[in-house]
């Protein structure tokens, strides 16, 4: 292989970690600045649940409910 067809390959290469690590960044600082409400209404009800017992929200039968 020619060295200048390697030294283009390497500085694609190079290129793309640098455009890809650009895109990671861009996404962590998303994630990081979005609101982190708490929806109340599913966090009692499932809270509920748990503490009690009885049918959940999907509907699926909790262990006591089968036997």
């Amino acid at each position: 292989m020619h060295p200048m067809v390697s030294y283009d390959l390497a500085r694609n290469k190079i290129e793309e970690e640098m455009q890809y690590a650009a895109r990671e960044r861009l996404a962590q600082a998303a994630r990081r600045d979005r609101p982190r409400s708490i929806d109340i209404a599913t966090l009692g009800e499932r809270l509920r649940v748990r503490l009690f017992g009885g049918p959940a929200l999907g509907g699926r039968p909790t262990a006591t409910a089968g036997a």
